[in-house]
């Protein structure tokens, strides 16, 4: 089926139908836009991160823990 002999309605359905495929490329490249952007963080930032991550962790990993 090409778009030269396609109705509206079929247009449409074939959009609706490849909209969520579109959505996920999009994401795709605005993550890897946010981490090109990041890609080199400054020390202190990185350190600061490393220890939100750790606590985290280690969080998650006590008995008893619920997550929400």
């Amino acid at each position: 089926m090409d778009d030269e002999t396609m109705t509206e309605a079929q247009i449409d359905a074939l959009f609706e139908r490849t909209q969520p495929i579109g959505n996920a490329l999009n994401a795709l490249a605005q993550a890897e836009l946010a981490v090109a952007a990041v890609d080199e963080l400054p020390p202190e930032h990185q350190a600061r991160l490393d220890q939100v991550l750790a606590n985290v962790l280690d969080e998650i990993q006590r008995p008893g823990y619920r997550p929400g």
